[in-house]
């Protein structure tokens, strides 16, 4: 058991735990006693993964490896997650990240991302995947069991020099953490402003998007106010909500303020592999077979 300072993955803890569910959280646990390899968790956390995949124990499980593997295969993404750190600062420096302070009518949270500097020189891939998914886990402590998250990608400022500021190693472990572990409810991926290269971008990553999420893509050459009520949207896009940037300000201070220690902390969780449990081989035979289809025969 791993004893931490904070609370995770609810920095302010989650109470009342939802109720009814105690088989698949049972269910869960002693799975989880079985995967020696897995870190352990609270049960918050469990019900994080649970409640994303709408409590269903097999997808729930699914998460979780994927989710706990992927923290310990790519370090580059996923450690050094100091807000503070110079390569994390210049991120945040150059982008805008921000949870827009209303929620849809149906009740989701909305993210909106986009560049703040156009400048592609400044951008390190896997620096941003880094700091996105900080951000992210800062906004699934907050929103706590969140019904859904629609997220909005403005392209605006976007060139050909972005793209090939991107790594294929890092996007395609992008890819799979989105799809497959990130303990969340995506409803809708909106990219607005789309730009004259898009057919460029989709050929890069159609081939790692899953035909689920691809059912959420949305592309539009408009802005935000295409993809959300305008009441939803900063001043920047006609709306009524404070600008882009001064939520962005205010959402960084908090993560470098109140989150900077957790996130550090969080790098803890991740599988440990000398303690996974090798799937045993089919033993002699199976070694019998292999040398029998080796030799050559006349």
């Amino acid at each position: 058991m791993s004893a931490t300072k904070y609370s995770h993955p609810f920095l302010n803890g989650l109470k009342p735990l939802p109720e009814g569910y105690d088989d698949e959280l049972q269910q869960i646990r002693e799975w989880m006693k079985s995967q020696s390899h897995l870190p352990y968790i609270s049960d918050e956390y469990v019900f994080l993964f649970l409640h994303s995949n709408y409590y269903k124990v097999k997808e729930t499980k699914d998460t979780i490896e994927c989710y706990f593997t992927l923290r310990n295969s790519s370090p580059d993404l996923f450690s050094n997650r100091d807000p503070l750190l110079p390569k994390n600062k210049t991120i945040l420096d150059i982008t805008h990240m921000i949870a827009l302070p209303k929620l849809s009518p149906e009740g989701y949270h909305i993210l909106l991302y986009r560049l703040s500097d156009t400048d592609y020189s400044k951008l390190n891939f896997a620096d941003a995947v880094r700091v996105f998914c900080m951000f992210n886990d800062v906004k699934l402590s907050e929103d706590r069991l969140s019904e859904g998250y629609i997220v909005i990608f403005d392209m605006r400022g976007c060139s050909l020099g972005h793209l090939t500021r991107v790594t294929l190693p890092a996007l395609r472990t992008f890819m799979q953490y989105i799809q497959s572990a990130h303990p969340c409810r995506l409803k809708k991926i909106h990219v607005v402003h789309t730009v004259s290269f898009i057919n460029q971008v989709m050929c890069l990553v159609k081939p790692l998007i899953h035909s689920n999420l691809l059912n959420l893509l949305h592309f539009s050459s408009e802005g935000p106010e295409s993809a959300v009520d305008l009441e939803c949207l900063p001043e920047d896009y006609g709306g009524p909500q404070p600008p882009v940037k001064q939520l962005h300000e205010e959402q960084r201070k908090n993560m470098e303020n109140n989150y900077r220690d957790w996130l550090i902390e969080s790098e803890i969780f991740k599988v440990d592999e000398k303690k996974r449990i090798k799937k045993p081989s089919k033993g002699m035979f199976a070694s019998f077979t292999s040398s029998f289809k080796s030799l050559d025969i006349d």
